[in-house]
């Protein structure tokens, strides 16, 4: 037997095969290695994150209610007549005392100057008969004074003859026509102060004349009131506004029969307008006389008016369980109109200098009200940060916002907003966004 030898050339090529064996095992070894390292290490989750801060937050009651005119009036005619002018369209301003409504006036014009000339026809009769009735008396008066002097001559012509009767210058039968001439002028006196008496009488003893006067001052009387009567309907023939306000219904046109009772135009006050809010029991506390609330419109989204509650009703409105609030508001531009959908914002409490974050990012956990802050990641992490649940006390909130309070959170610090369902304390996150400062809205 003869044993056979291995060549050099084919052990060299043994020696390569089992170096290049064992570099392919070394490699796909540190492959599956870090593979497995990386299989490890947790993925980071996708965030938005937004920033607390400082400020001002109401928690806000919204109702909701309609724009009436504060005033409204419905013009018509008081008389009967055609329809001369309309100065006023649907739409148009009108200042009080305009005239916007002319009423033919012919018909009456002619009845007020005849009831003028019979008023005047009754004053002539009237002054004629008083001027009559006071020449008998001025006459009685006068024939009173002449005898009431003649009574006081006589009176003293006896008197005198008594005293030269008695010094002897004159004779007793001077005397005697002295005393009968005295009597006389007496008795010619007390007749002339009958007759002025009897002249000046009134009450039950009324001389005709008297009687006439009085017939014809109620004639004058009847008269001037037939005038005053005409003429009033003649004013009325004039239809005018009766405020500042604006034309929002027209029913008439020139040459149209007007009539009593007749809507002709509907002029409301528009400036300041009302906006009347039923507000529930329950609500009650929050909105009395002065408080201070907030109008938006839908068909005016973006604006906002600002007025006051001027009244709330103390009964509920018939048919409801609410009470009417009555809130005024400016209108200058009349932009809002009688009949709209208002809705009125009223604060129910209000915190300032207090720390508010989005409410969305608020989520209760085992231990009560809790927020995902963003904490710094550790060192290797390729990621934005970890999740670090922190505690929070919740204040007032809005749909948006919330105050909140604790000793992990304060102005600056980035709060998770939106998550994902599997983020937990301590995962690590990747922010993709940051969301703003939300703004404060209203809570219905």
């Amino acid at each position: 037997m003869h044993s056979k030898t291995t060549s050099p050339l084919a052990f060299r090529r043994i020696i390569a095969c089992a170096l290049l064996c064992a570099a392919i095992s070394a490699s796909a070894c540190a492959k599956k290695s870090a593979t497995a390292s990386r299989a490890a290490e947790p993925q980071a989750l996708p965030v938005t994150v937004a920033v607390a801060h400082r400020g001002t937050i109401a928690e806000r009651l919204t109702l909701t209610g309609t724009t009436a005119a504060k005033q409204q009036a419905n013009l018509s005619s008081a008389i009967t007549g055609a329809v001369l002018a309309v100065n006023a369209n649907v739409g148009d301003r009108v200042r009080a005392g305009q005239v916007l409504i002319r009423i033919d006036d012919s018909t009456l014009r002619a009845q007020l100057e005849q009831n003028e000339a019979s008023l005047a026809a009754a004053q002539a009769r009237l002054a004629q008969t008083q001027s009559g009735n006071m020449g008998a008396s001025a006459t009685a008066n006068a024939n009173l004074e002449s005898a009431r002097v003649a009574y006081q001559t006589a009176q003293t012509n006896l008197r005198r003859n008594q005293q030269l009767l008695a010094q002897g210058y004159v004779s007793q039968s001077a005397v005697d026509q002295s005393q009968q001439a005295a009597a006389a002028a007496q008795a010619q006196l007390r007749s002339a102060e009958v007759a002025a008496q009897q002249a000046a009488m009134t009450g039950n003893a009324q001389t005709s004349a008297q009687s006439e006067i009085r017939s014809l001052q109620a004639a004058v009387a009847q008269s001037s009131g037939a005038v005053r009567f005409i003429s009033a309907q003649i004013a009325q023939t004039v239809i005018a506004a009766p405020f500042d306000g604006v034309v929002t219904q027209r029913s008439v046109d020139t040459g149209t029969l007007a009539g009593p009772g007749t809507a002709l135009l509907q002029v409301s006050q528009l400036n300041p307008i009302y906006v009347n809010i039923g507000v529930p029991e329950e609500s009650l506390p929050y909105i009395h006389a002065g408080t201070q609330v907030n109008i938006t419109v839908d068909s005016q989204p973006g604006r906002v008016w600002h007025g006051a509650v001027a009244t709330v009703n103390g009964a509920t409105t018939q048919g409801t369980l609410s009470y009417l609030a009555r809130v005024v508001l400016p209108n200058n531009d009349l932009q809002l109109r009688a009949g709209m959908v208002a809705n009125g914002a009223f604060v129910k409490a209000e915190r300032r200098n207090v720390v508010i974050v989005p409410r969305a990012a608020i989520f209760t956990g085992d231990t009560g009200d809790a927020v995902y802050v963003l904490a710094k990641a550790s060192p290797g992490c390729k990621c934005s940060g970890k999740a670090k649940s922190v505690a929070v006390q919740r204040g007032l909130q809005t749909d948006n916002d919330a105050q909140v309070s604790g000793p992990g959170i304060s102005p600056g610090t980035s709060i998770i907003l939106q998550r994902p369902d599997q983020l937990r304390d301590g995962s690590p996150v990747s922010v993709g966004s940051t969301g703003g400062q939300a703004p404060s809205s209203s809570r219905t």
